[in-house]
């Protein structure tokens, strides 16, 4: 028989409400240990209202299960996984990736999105230029609008908690939400163009790349970080390799980022706009940083995350969905602009 089970990956709190633990009453948080497995009946990360503020929504099937008479609970994300027939089917890839917020001026973080001379002392507190932060959630706009030109933001640990507070405002001018070392807001504008490739020199001649060097397993050429993955292509090896610093190990993982890179440029020709590359080859430790699943695709260079200047995820998953060979994954919230491209089997979630 098949089964659909929520399998806890670490320590966690199951929540009547996907909020911070801190926030609920005893009777509304239950603990439960990593290793525990509860057979489910369905499962959420969102509704017509939006997503649950990076928490998954269960259902428990069996009555005997049930904590303090109820089926129905919360529970953070990157703390458990559902499993279908003994495979993982959430979080796909980035829908539990965490984010982190980098101070990049002395600021203020504030409770409230206002002038700081119009807040009290208690809803202010300064932070010095460079400090970072993991975070739960971000958001730039609600409902009711944008929060004048602040950063809403949950921070993740509960040691980074201000005066027993998680959620506050920083102004978007002093600070940065990153994800696996690129920038993910304020949203960065791609160049409108890519160089053509410098040609091939004559013996002797000065190399025609001013990148990082380095060498590929299964090639005795030396390539460079401003190089095109493939000639006359858009994509380059500093974009897979995170500038040179994520070389792959094997020539299968070099095998899959050229695949991938023309996949991803018959989908850039397509499009007609520059593409943003937000993450592509991923190796240990650099997944597990990025609050990455642990059968990521990313992990071999089979998988990108990009944006679109213009365009949301879910505009250029839908633009290429009718031939791409592998997965495609929109998200909503906050990470609406990206959209996940691999070519791992062919699949697709957040849709």
């Amino acid at each position: 028989m098949v089964r659909q089970v929520l399998r806890v990956t670490q320590n966690t709190v199951f929540k009547r409400r996907p909020i911070q633990a801190s926030q609920l009453e005893s009777e509304e948080r239950y603990s439960v240990s990593a290793g525990a497995t509860l057979e489910i009946q369905s499962y959420a990360y969102a509704d017509a209202n939006g997503e649950f503020d990076g928490h998954i929504k269960f259902a428990i099937a069996n009555q005997s299960y049930y904590i303090r008479g109820m089926n129905t609970w919360y529970v953070y994300n990157r703390h458990a996984q559902v499993e279908f027939d003994g495979k993982v089917v959430y979080p796909q890839e980035e829908q539990a990736a965490s984010f982190i917020l980098k101070v990049t001026d002395n600021t203020l973080f504030k409770r409230r999105p206002l002038q700081s001379s119009q807040l009290s002392a208690e809803e202010v507190q300064a932070i010095a230029k460079g400090a970072s932060f993991e975070l739960q959630s971000y958001a730039y706009a609600d409902a009711q609008g944008d929060f004048k030109d602040h950063i809403k933001f949950a921070l993740e640990k509960q040691e980074d908690y201000i005066r027993g507070l998680s959620t506050w405002f920083v102004y978007e001018q002093h600070a940065q939400v990153e994800f696996d070392n690129d920038v993910v807001y304020p949203i960065p504008q791609v160049p409108s163009s890519t160089p053509s490739p410098a040609p091939s020199p004559a013996p002797g001649a000065p190399r025609p790349f001013q990148g990082r060097s380095f060498k590929l397993p299964g090639n005795q050429s030396t390539f460079y970080t401003d190089q095109p993955i493939i000639p006359g292509g858009s994509f380059t090896w500093g974009e897979a390799t995170k500038s040179g610093t994520r070389i792959p190990k094997t020539a299968r993982e070099v095998s899959n980022i050229l695949a991938l890179a023309r996949q991803l440029q018959r989908a850039r020709n397509q499009i007609g706009r520059p593409f943003r590359i937000t993450s592509w080859y991923r190796p240990e430790p650099y997944n597990r940083q990025a609050g990455g699943v642990r059968n990521s695709q990313h992990l071999d260079g089979s998988a990108a995350d990009i944006s679109v200047s213009g365009y949301s995820g879910r505009q250029v998953a839908n633009a290429v969905m009718s031939w791409w060979p592998g997965g495609v994954g929109v998200y909503p919230g906050n990470r609406r602009h990206i959209v996940h491209l691999d070519i791992g089997g062919r699949r697709k979630w957040g849709f």
